[in-house]
This record gives structure tokens, sequence and C-alpha cells, in this order.
């Protein structure tokens, strides 16, 4: 958990350094590995019982390029603004508005939100460079290191039949 005590948080502005463990704050997704800790520079301004926070995050991280399927090293960064007030005590004042978290006892919990800006930062596709040529079909071997021996597909010419010029000849 990634936790600030309000009392501790002077009024006006002032930053913070702080480090933590992907675990602490339940980093983790599927096909990636989180491999140094997260750095997180905090920009706080307090006005009376609200809090604004601008963080902003970085962790050194792992894939497998999506091509040839070799490690692939890199910061993801990523930038969270939000504002923490108190919990509304009348119900009707709940209202859930994008930006705004609210807070019950002394603390503000700032994990959700680093761990999801963090994770919208995930690239759709990694490749270890854009014009890696991936893996052989047929064999295996990773294309970027060594030109395997391997059968391509025949080209049709222009005096072959193709498949689909057969198909209409059996139509008609």
């Amino acid at each position: 958990m990634l936790r600030l005590k309000i009392d501790e948080i002077p009024e006006g502005s002032t930053t913070l350094d702080l480090e933590c463990k992907p675990e602490e704050i339940d980093l983790k997704f599927e096909g990636v590995s989180f491999i140094s800790n997260v750095k997180i520079n905090l920009s706080l301004f307090k006005q009376i019982t609200t809090v604004f926070v601008k963080a902003v995050t970085s962790v050194e991280s792992e894939f497998e390029c999506g091509r040839c399927l070799e490690q692939v090293f890199m910061t993801l960064e990523a930038v969270t603004q939000v504002q923490y007030s108190p919990l509304p005590k009348i119900a009707y004042e709940q209202i859930e508005a994008i930006g705004i978290r609210y807070y019950i006892d002394e603390y503000i919990d700032l994990s959700d939100e680093i761990r999801e800006s963090l994770l919208l930062e995930l690239p759709m596709i990694v490749l270890c460079s854009d014009d890696c040529e991936g893996l052989c079909p047929q064999c295996g071997q990773n294309l970027n290191r060594v030109k395997c021996d391997c059968l391509k597909p025949e080209v049709l010419n222009d005096d072959k039949v193709s498949v689909f010029a057969k198909l209409l000849e059996i139509k008609k």
C-alpha cells in the first residue's frame, strides 16, 4: 500500500519522491515482468481537507517481442492527477466524479491510481524493432539472427492457373 497521512501533508504545495516494490501496489500483468522498484514523484497541494495529487511514476519492465519472442526492456512512465476529499456525510452528495476520490480515515491510498495509470501505459504489441522478421513458421528459427533454408510457399506465376480460375471453370 502507498498511503499518505493527511495530517502530515503541509498546507499548500509540497513534493515527495517515493519508491516502492511493484508487489506493494499489486502491480502485475500477464506477460510483463516489472524488474525495478516503482519510482514516484509526487506534487501535492493541500487546501484545508482537500488534497490535489500529481504523480509521475516510472518502472523498468520486461516484455517478449510479439514476433520473435526476444526479451524487450522498456521503461513505463505514467502521470496521474487526482483530487482527494473527505467522504461526504450525506449520501446524495456521494457523486462519482472523474478524478475525485474520497477518503474516510486519516490516510489517502495512492496504490490504485498509481497501478491503474501504469497499466494503462502498457503497449498493445511490443516489438524488439520495427523491422523484426519474427520466427520462421516452419522451423521456428529467429529470422533476425539466421536465414533458414525452409521451403517458401510457391508464388503463382502468370502462366500458372490460379485456384480461383479453376473454380470459375467448374462453375461454368
